[in-house]
C-alpha cells in the first residue's frame, strides 16, 4: 500500500509537471503568430484606399500636395550589433510628367549613417511616366524590443522622407510596380535570395508615420508623414532552443538528480558520499555556469531590461538556492522533518511542478496564453 500511495505521488507530479509544460509549449507557438498591427511603425497602407486615409491626416482637404509613388527592393541586411542593421537594395519613384520642373526627386534615409547615402542608378520610362532608380548601402539604427528573447518577433523598417523640404510632398507607396492585392506574407520588396541566417521573413508591409521635429513654418517638411517600408522577421526557434533553453533544462536535471543524493541513512550516505558542503559546493558551480549563461544572453541582446530567457535563469537561480537549502535542513532547522520523510521524497515530487510552473507563469507574462 505504501508502495501504491508513493507512485500515486510520483504520477500526480508527472501530470502536473507536463500540463505546465506544454503550456508553455503552446505559448511559444502561438507566439509565432505575426502581430502586424503592434509591430509595425504609423498607419499600415496596404492598398490606395488606406493611403488616402493615412495621408489625409496629415493634408486637409483640397490642400495642394505633390504625391510621389515610391518603391523598395531590399536586396541584403545583416545585423551589426543589436539595434543597428546594414542593408542595401534600391528605391526608385515614379515620376508623373504633372509634376512641377521644380520639385526635387530623391529620398533621405534619415535613420542611416549617412541619410544622403542614396545614389542615382538608372531612369527608364513606363507608361507615360518616368522612374528613377536610386541604391542605398547604409548603417540604420533600430529599436528593437528584445523582451521576447529568444522567441522575439522584431521588425526592420527603412524610413524615408521626400528630398525637397521646401515644397509640400508626400511620398507615398508605388503599389503599380507589386503585386496586386498587396499581400504581407508575399514578402514584396524583398529580394528571393535574400538571406537571414537564423531569422525568418514574416512579411512586408508600408507605412506612414508623422514625425514633428518644430518647424511649423514649413509646411512641406512639418506636414509631410515618412514612409516607412516595413520587415518583420522572427527568430528560428531551433538556435535558441538548442542554445539556451537546453543547457537550462539539463542544469535543472542535475539539480533533481542531486535530490537522490540526499539520504538520512548512514549507510546510503557512505555510498553516495552526501554532505551538506557537497551540495553546496555543487550549486554554487551551477550558479556561476547560470551567471555565465545569463551575461552571454545580455551582451547577444544588449538590453537594459529584462528578457524571457533571463526568467528561466532566475528561477534556476532559485532552484539551486532550494536544493542548497533542503540539504543543510538535515543539519539544522525545524524542517528536517520534511526532509526524513520517506527519504527526501517531498523535494523531488515538488521540483519540477515548481519549475514548470515558474517557466508558465514567466512565459504567460511575456508571450500571452
Amino acid at each position: 500500500m505504501r508502495r501504491l500511495h508513493r507512485h500515486m505521488w510520483w504520477m500526480l507530479s508527472l501530470l502536473v509537471s507536463v500540463l505546465l509544460a506544454a503550456g508553455t509549449v503552446h505559448s511559444w507557438f502561438k507566439a509565432d503568430e505575426p502581430d502586424i498591427s503592434s509591430a509595425v511603425i504609423g498607419s499600415v497602407a496596404t492598398s490606395p484606399e488606406e493611403v488616402d486615409r493615412a495621408v489625409a491626416e496629415q493634408w486637409k482637404p483640397g490642400e495642394a500636395h505633390y504625391r510621389i509613388p515610391t518603391g523598395v527592393l531590399m536586396l541584403s541586411l545583416e545585423f551589426v550589433n543589436p539595434y543597428a542593421v546594414k542593408a542595401t537594395g534600391m528605391i526608385w519613384q515614379r515620376i508623373d510628367p504633372a509634376l512641377p520642373p521644380d520639385v526635387v526627386h530623391g529620398v533621405l534615409l534619415p535613420e542611416g549613417d549617412n541619410p544622403r547615402t542614396v545614389t542615382p542608378a538608372f531612369n527608364f520610362d513606363d507608361r507615360g511616366t518616368r522612374i528613377e532608380v536610386w541604391t542605398f548601402n547604409g548603417t540604420f539604427r533600430q529599436q528593437f524590443d528584445y523582451r521576447d528573447y529568444p522567441l522575439d518577433r522584431q521588425d526592420v523598417w527603412l524610413r524615408m522622407r521626400s528630398a525637397d523640404l521646401h515644397r509640400p510632398v508626400q511620398l507615398v507607396p508605388d503599389f503599380e510596380a507589386f503585386p496586386k492585392p498587396w499581400e504581407t506574407a508575399k514578402l514584396a520588396g524583398l529580394d528571393p535570395g535574400l538571406v537571414l541566417g537564423s531569422w525568418h521573413a514574416d512579411y512586408t508591409v508600408f507605412s506612414f508615420e508623422h514625425r514633428e521635429f518644430g518647424l511649423q513654418h514649413n509646411r512641406a517638411a512639418y506636414q509631410a508623414a515618412d514612409l516607412y517600408f516595413n520587415l518583420g522577421i522572427d527568430r528560428s526557434l531551433v538556435g535558441p532552443l538548442i542554445g539556451r533553453i537546453v543547457p537550462v533544462l539539463l542544469l535543472a536535471l542535475l539539480m533533481f538528480l542531486s535530490l537522490f543524493v540526499i539520504t538520512t541513512d548512514p549507510d546510503r550516505r557512505t555510498i553516495s558520499g552526501f554532505t551538506a558542503f557537497a551540495i553546496i559546493g555543487f550549486s554554487v558551480s551551477t550558479v556561476l555556469v547560470v551567471a555565465v549563461n545569463d551575461n552571454a544572453a545580455r551582451t547577444e541582446t544588449g538590453s537594459a531590461g529584462i528578457s524571457y530567457i533571463e526568467f528561466w535563469y532566475f528561477s534556476l537561480y532559485m532552484m539551486t538556492l532550494l536544493v542548497a537549502f533542503n540539504a543543510t535542513m538535515l543539519l539544522t532547522g525545524g524542517l528536517r522533518k520534511i526532509v526524513m520523510w520517506r527519504e527526501n521524497l517531498f523535494p523531488k515530487l515538488v521540483f519540477w511542478p515548481l519549475f514548470c510552473g515558474l517557466m508558465y507563469i514567466a512565459t504567460l507574462a511575456f508571450l500571452g496564453p
